[in-house]
């Protein structure tokens, strides 16, 4: 009966070591995993952080470039509006201040 005893117990010393290494193994592993998705995650922040940037430089050009483009026909606008009034100044200005000497006179 000793022996049978003395079997069941180390039968169960041997089951708590093979657990215990399991949990070793297990713990290893979970820290095997944690790491590979810290990795994981680095590397889609990494992408995700790259990909914004391209996205947002892009949009930055493209707004620099309507800007730039809506400042060219604002420049062009202004310049031919300049060049009517300068034309109708060129035509109309001595009969207008002859119309408001007129008036200064009727007054």
């Amino acid at each position: 009966m000793e022996k049978a005893v003395d079997e069941v117990i180390s039968r169960l010393a041997e089951i708590e070591d093979t657990a215990n290494r399991m949990n070793e193994a297990v713990e290893v592993r979970k820290k095997e995993i944690s790491a590979e998705m810290e990795a994981k995650t680095k590397d889609f922040d990494d992408r995700l952080a790259a990909e914004t940037k391209r996205r947002l430089d892009e949009l930055q050009q493209k707004l620099e470039k309507e800007k730039e483009e809506a400042l060219a026909g604002l420049k062009e606008e202004t310049a031919q509006r300049l060049e009517n009034l300068q034309r109708k100044y060129d035509r109309e200005h001595e009969k207008m201040s002859d119309g408001l000497v007129k008036e200064m006179v009727r007054i």
